[in-house]
């Protein structure tokens, strides 16, 4: 009886522990992997999403050939220069201040005012300048190299940075030959010359003569003055 009753013990404590399902925990298998893995493409998600977010850095790329072309439009007057090509009326003057003379390229400009030089050209020849008001001022006569009778007094107004380019582009010696015939106030008017000495409206009376040659055949007119004639206008040749 005792055996007996000590092997129902026995089996009643040990009981509980057959009759309950015996679970074994295995190896990680190739499932729980795959569903390791379905977690981690939301996780690059999101952290490409992080990374999208953050503004990147790229390279210059070189630009086309219409975004090169792409610009302000052209002015008429760069049309008109591309064109043909502008000369400015200029002359070769004597500058006269006190004891002093000077031959110097001029501009004849009558849509300007006053007359004036560049402060830097003053300088360089020493003129005396006076004040009139805020602006600075110096006296001149200007004569003719044709005749030397011929000159008139003028009031300079000195201006900083007067430097005026004409032409743009040389022109051809055919046509500087189509003036040949007539006395020239600037033999080398087909020539770019920088000016810094600019005769206005207050010269005119004194500096245009009789004598006016039109434009024809794409060259520019000139104009009878007390230094020569003037050549100015564009010029398609």
């Amino acid at each position: 009886m005792r055996e007996q009753g000590s092997s129902s013990t026995r089996q009643s404590r040990r009981s509980p522990q057959s009759s309950a399902p015996h679970r074994h925990r295995s190896p990680p298998s190739r499932q729980g992997g795959s569903r390791h893995r379905r977690c981690s493409p939301s996780r690059s998600r999101s952290s490409s999403s992080a990374r999208s977010a953050t503004p990147r850095s790229h390279s210059p790329t070189p630009s086309t050939h219409s975004e090169q072309a792409t610009g302000p439009p052209p002015t008429l007057a760069s049309l008109l220069q591309h064109k043909r090509t502008n000369v400015l009326p200029t002359a070769v003057v004597r500058l006269q201040a006190g004891d002093s003379s000077f031959v110097l390229l001029a501009l004849y400009d009558p849509c300007a005012a006053v007359s004036s030089i560049s402060a830097s050209l003053a300088a360089q020849l020493k003129l005396p300048a006076l004040h009139v008001g805020e602006d600075r001022v110096c006296k001149a006569t200007v004569a003719s190299k044709v005749d030397a009778d011929l000159r008139f007094d003028v009031l300079l107004k000195i201006v900083k940075g007067l430097q005026i380019c004409t032409p743009v582009r040389p022109l051809g010696d055919s046509v500087r030959a189509r003036f040949a015939n007539l006395t020239l106030a600037n033999d080398n008017f087909h020539r770019p010359s920088t000016i810094s000495l600019v005769l206005g409206a207050d010269a005119a009376n004194h500096v245009v003569t009789e004598g006016f040659m039109p434009s024809q055949n794409g060259l520019p007119m000139a104009q009878s003055t007390i230094f020569g004639w003037m050549v100015s206008g564009s010029c398609s040749c």
